[in-house]
């Protein structure tokens, strides 16, 4: 690498390393503004709205409908946190119960980021999801798990604004949230409250396999 190709190599570095930490200043100096809500519980109907994911496309809670929707809301430490347990459970899962059709919906709250950082923020944060959908997809390879694509959905969206979170009842989400739910209801919620976050996930999908239909017998 010449030294003009390493300069620049350095600056890049450079300029993402400031990037992350004006990222880091402005989400927290968003947090705990917004007034007291109360966080979507067991029973609560799922709020229906649309969004725009990572990837700059639309959609829609509504277009999930049928499937078992996995929602889930963090920040920047607190979505690290939430990683820590939900990785392990979310291949359990797929490998006990590969038939139920799922949707994954994970918003990220950047509500503190000032519009005229956005540009900047969006790549930072595409990344960081495409690693982290790297490292499941390697998971699953190890584990010999293959989802099917038609029955597996996720959708990394951006809070830009707040109104996601509102919708959600909360008030920021400097502590994690994950919800399941089926027909349009909450069944199972996890939060850094519950004391084994892992397992009430798994027990939710084995309470949802339970109750499905029984397939109809071959011929």
């Amino acid at each position: 690498m010449t030294d003009t190709k390493c300069a620049r190599h350095r600056m890049r570095r450079a300029l993402v390393r400031w990037i992350a930490g004006c990222v880091a200043l402005v989400t927290g100096a968003g947090a705990g503004l917004a007034e007291d809500r109360t966080p979507l519980g067991v029973g609560d109907p799922v709020p229906r709205f649309s969004f725009v994911d990572i990837d700059e496309e639309e959609g829609s809670i509504g277009a999930f409908d049928g499937s078992v929707l996995v929602l889930s809301f963090g920040d920047r430490d607190s979505s690290e946190e939430m990683k820590a347990w939900m990785g392990d459970a979310r291949l359990a899962v797929l490998e006990a119960h590969p038939e139920i059709p799922t949707a994954s919906l994970a918003f990220a709250d950047v509500s503190g980021v000032p519009s005229w950082l956005r540009g900047m923020v969006r790549p930072l944060l595409a990344r960081s999801n495409a690693s982290a959908e790297a490292d499941l997809a390697e998971a699953r390879q190890r584990a010999g798990i293959e989802p099917d694509p038609a029955r597996t959905a996720f959708r990394f969206i951006p809070d830009w604004d707040g109104a996601h979170l509102e919708a959600f009842g909360l008030a920021d989400a400097s502590q994690y949230h994950c919800w399941i739910a089926v027909d349009g209801k909450v069944v199972a919620v996890m939060d850094p409250s519950t004391p084994d976050p892992a397992r009430v996930y798994i027990d939710a999908f084995e309470a949802i396999a339970r109750a499905r239909p029984a397939a109809p017998a071959g011929p």
